[in-house]
């Protein structure tokens, strides 16, 4: 094979193709159209290269502007990516620290929960843990059952909300009195 055909085979398929299209009349009308415009465009620019210059440098100039403002996206791009590589383990780890600082904190709530409610069912029950005063309910100050040394105020100084604990003095020098002392028996 000297020489391939294809290339020779296409043109000849284009060419015929493009003869065979101009048998249709608003194809032929919109090609010479097209034909007498650019004559025109033609016959404009040779007299007025100037404007065929200036027009060509416009087109030049936006097309690099386009290509820096690409290269500068690229390495802005790149720049941040790079970051990114180096600050992932940092996040990572971060990321795990929180972890488990959260799971540290949760384990420590709910200990302090189970903590909470031993105390409170031992205070039910009449064993008042790290005190050894007595607990007397809010209503036996409300209703003035209450009297002397235990006036309302837990041995902190801060007010009882539901009730306090008294010093047990109080309760066995009649300090606590009434209803008050009978509810503490039981």
């Amino acid at each position: 094979m000297a020489g391939s055909k294809f290339g020779k085979l296409v043109l000849v398929g284009a060419l015929t193709g493009a003869v065979i299209s101009m048998f249709d009349k608003t194809t032929r009308s919109e090609m010479s159209r097209r034909a007498k415009g650019l004559s025109e465009d033609a016959k404009y620019y040779m007299k007025n290269p100037d404007v065929l210059r200036w027009k060509i440098q416009d087109k030049s100039d936006k097309l690099k502007a386009l290509y820096e403002q690409f290269d500068s996206d690229k390495q802005y791009i790149q720049s941040k990516a790079s970051e990114l590589k180096q600050l992932t383990p940092t996040v990572k780890t971060l990321v795990e620290d929180t972890k488990t600082a959260f799971v540290d904190s949760k384990d420590a709530v709910m200990e302090a929960k189970d903590d909470y409610k031993q105390m409170a069912t031992e205070a039910f029950k009449g064993n008042h843990p790290g005190t050894d005063e007595t607990f007397v309910p809010e209503e036996a100050y409300s209703e003035g059952q209450v009297d002397g040394g235990a006036t309302g105020k837990s041995s902190s100084g801060g007010n009882a909300s539901k009730g306090t604990f008294v010093p047990e003095e109080a309760y066995r020098e009649g300090q606590v009195a009434g209803e008050a002392r009978d509810t503490m028996k039981n």
